[in-house]
């Protein structure tokens, strides 16, 4: 499970990305004013890029700002009584489950990322006391790879206590490679931007085509305790 993850860029960086591939793409809304050492967490708005088009991905790409953390479609309580944890869905059953087969099948998205958080407990380690958290991410192989993308889904639910349409995404986990083993049993899916375009394409190969256990050396993983937990003199000297 991954309920972590950066973006240590902001929109014009990375827009570049979509220019070398001559998609067209666009924002939809204005670009919040963060803090781009801030992680994103679960319910967080965080930039999510769709086809404005999704049986036609090259036609068109728009992006927007929306709730990590997928409500479904058919769910029509208050937000707050979703109680699922849909911040990710499984590989193994993201085609079959209730929750996201419908948004599988229709409703793809590129979640942008610099790099995703997991944590591990330290020798000796004791309920209540915090854990590792491991900053893991890749050398940029080019400008237009500085940003991946997570597989991500999304859909629109009209919770009862909302006056409009909530839109809301997750994405997509699978078994851990090697470079993750030793921290977690499970990671993210991370793509290129060819790899993200091919898992927008509704007709492709979907799931199969997803990469789930990376080559050794694909990641560079370091430990990187939060901010709000380690001194003003120690981040300085990181």
């Amino acid at each position: 499970m991954c309920n972590e993850y950066q973006l240590k860029l902001n929109r014009g960086a990375y827009d570049v990305t979509f220019r070398e591939v001559r998609i067209p793409f666009a924002w939809a809304d204005a670009e919040p004013n963060r803090d781009l050492e801030d992680p994103y967490g679960p319910t967080n708005r965080a930039p999510m890029i769709r086809p404005v088009d999704p049986a036609n991905p090259s036609a068109g790409l728009e992006g927007v700002e929306r709730r990590w953390w997928m409500v479904p479609h058919f769910h029509r309580g208050p937000v707050s009584a979703w109680k699922s944890m849909c911040t990710n869905a499984r590989i193994e059953t993201v085609d079959t489950a209730p929750t996201f087969r419908e948004v599988y099948r229709l409703r793809r998205a590129l979640i942008p990322l610099t790099s995703f958080i997991e944590y591990d407990a330290p020798p000796g380690w004791k309920k209540g006391q915090p854990k590792r958290r491991w900053e893991i991410s890749w050398e940029p192989q080019g400008p237009e790879d500085q940003v991946r993308f997570f597989a991500g889904l999304w859909d629109q639910s009209r919770p009862s206590d909302l006056d409009e349409p909530l839109e809301s995404f997750t994405f997509i986990t699978g078994p851990n490679g090697p470079d993750v083993a030793a921290i977690h049993d499970r990671q993210p899916v991370v793509l290129t931007l060819q790899q993200g375009l091919e898992w927008l394409q509704l007709d492709g190969a979907g799931k199969a085509g997803l990469v789930t256990d990376p080559p050794e050396g694909t990641y560079q993983v370091k430990e990187s305790p939060r901010a709000s937990v380690i001194s003003r003199e120690l981040r300085l000297a990181l």
